[in-house]
């Protein structure tokens, strides 16, 4: 689904985002990083908006970040696949 943003523009948003993101502890920090990641594979946030929102102003800080983005999301997904015996 789409960014469907009235009252913003992406960028806003992502810092915004960014923000309470900054404060998010476990599940909801590994919830909101599934959430960033979906967006940006689908298009919605672009890699430049959120680079911007989260300061990574070089390829290293790009790349360590969305890897620990990736990771939380795998283990976010992993945990909601979870079922016991």
């Amino acid at each position: 689904m789409a960014l469907d943003l009235k009252h913003q523009t992406a960028a806003q948003f992502v810092a915004r985002f960014r923000e309470r993101y900054r404060n998010a502890e476990r599940e909801e920090c590994a919830k909101m990083a599934a959430w960033l990641y979906d967006k940006y594979q689908a298009g919605d946030i672009t890699a430049t908006q959120i680079r911007n929102a989260f300061n990574l102003n070089t390829t290293a800080k790009w790349d360590t970040f969305r890897n620990k983005i990736l990771a939380l999301r795998d283990q976010y997904v992993a945990i909601q696949n979870a079922k016991g015996e």
